[in-house]
């Protein structure tokens, strides 16, 4: 029996995470496909538009046969530690034959040469990059045009550095990258298996064609609440038009009961974080540097929202993404303590089960008798694992949840009173 991996944060499941799945298990042969996901909070240093329940809940209504937690440490780290993090749990579980993945590019080919020039870092791309660096450029732009001038100089790839470029300015594609870097470096047997992106692109905020982007549904979303708060009924039906047919149920019980959550609702809690901290204390949080530490208490005054101030403190080399995941990471409290100095050396200590398909609970036989890291399917039992790892996850789960009850006015329940979702044949 194949199995196939997949990584991905559903923020929110929609009809192209649905042709994902199902292509992926087509063109692999896999009997089934393990998932990956991000939890409550995402890649981009935001919390997800759902809770991670009803994100898992919706994959496996829609083929997904087991659905794992990423730890929130690498849930919202950089591309590179959160393509290492999620890569090393599907090595540990010791099962997975093929991993999947999408890409605008579309050709595994060029991808892996890209990633084994990146993966080795010759001493002349990193003498490149950090003059690129220093010239201004935010880090995504700095590494294109150093890798660009290497290849001109070296002439070690077919392609021209046009289509490098192109490449390289791809949101899927860099992902890709580091999913295959990752490979190298723990010396993977996986095999790595790419999926060319259709419909709207990554960053996309128009909804209809196609497949809608995650980004223009959120937008959406977001676009349905102005509507409530301007006293309008939201129209959600353009939304569910996007979500597979197996999903429209879910998603109409559970709107406005425990979703949509966005950034800015945890503006108050950020700011009172923030009150507590000093140039020196920040700088113990993941990606924060002392630049941006100056900058946060030099603005500190002038914080309304989440957002607002993530594009107060953005600047020419510091990207709102890197913002925004270094505010979630003062949040959060994710230290850089937390993740190895490399993130080639990033390993999960632990797989936490959120849902699987009862169908398909061989998956979880093959993963317990193959696995080298503890599988939790009860927080009440953990045994021989990563205590601060879990214990972070938890809290981070507990203060989302907190956010959801308070917004929706429902009871609150922790992470120990969750259960997993047993979807039934």
């Amino acid at each position: 029996m194949k199995i196939v991996g997949i990584i991905a944060e559903y923020n929110p499941f929609h009809k192209g995470h649905e042709f994902h799945i199902e292509k992926a298990k087509k063109i692999t042969g896999a009997d089934a496909a393990i998932i990956i996901m991000s939890g409550d909070y995402v890649q981009r240093g935001i919390p997800s538009i759902m809770p991670k329940h009803l994100r898992t809940q919706m994959a496996l209504a829609c083929g997904a046969d087991v659905v794992l937690e990423l730890p929130v440490c690498y849930a919202t780290g950089s591309a590179e530690y959160f393509a290492t993090g999620a890569v090393s749990l599907l090595e540990a579980l010791g099962c997975v034959d093929y991993l999947c993945f999408g890409s605008e590019c579309g050709e595994i080919k060029i991808l892996q040469q890209i990633a084994d020039v990146l993966c080795k870092e010759p001493a002349h791309y990193k003498v490149l990059l950090q003059k690129h660096l220093k010239n201004g450029n935010a880090f995504p732009a700095a590494r294109k045009l150093a890798f660009i001038e290497y290849l001109n100089q070296h002439k070690s790839l077919s392609c021209i550095p046009e289509q490098i470029s192109a490449i390289l300015d791809s949101p899927n594609n860099i992902l890709a990258i580091e999913y295959l870097k990752a490979l190298s470096w723990l010396n993977s047997s996986i095999e790595p298996v790419t999926i060319t992106r259709e419909g709207a692109g990554y960053h996309d905020q128009t909804l209809g064609g196609l497949f809608s982007s995650a980004s223009a549904l959120r937008q959406g979303l977001q676009d349905c609440e102005l509507a409530k708060n301007a006293n309008h009924t939201p129209d959600i039906n353009h939304i569910l038009r996007e979500l597979p047919q197996n999903c429209h149920k879910i998603f109409k019980e559970n709107y406005h009961k425990c979703f949509p959550v966005f950034a800015d609702d945890f503006s108050l809690l950020l700011k009172a974080k923030l009150l507590t901290e000093t140039k020196d204390t920040l700088t113990r949080y993941l990606d924060i540097t002392p630049e941006i530490a100056n900058r946060i208490i030099t603005f500190k005054n002038d914080f309304l929202t989440f957002s607002q101030f993530c594009d107060l403190i953005k600047t020419k080399n510091v990207t709102y993404s890197r913002i925004s995941r270094c505010l979630i990471h003062i949040l959060l409290g994710i230290s850089k303590c937390d993740v190895p100095d490399q993130a080639a050396d990033s390993r999960c200590g632990y797989a936490r089960l959120l849902g699987f398909r009862q169908e398909s609970s061989w998956v979880l036989t093959s993963i317990k008798k193959n696995t080298g890291i503890p599988v939790i399917s009860k927080l009440s039992q953990p045994a021989g694992i990563d205590i601060h790892m879990l214990e972070q996850n938890i809290f981070a789960s507990d203060l989302y949840e907190s956010v959801v009850t308070d917004k929706y006015h429902t009871p609150y329940k922790n992470e120990y009173q969750k259960q997993i979702i047993r979807l039934k044949s």
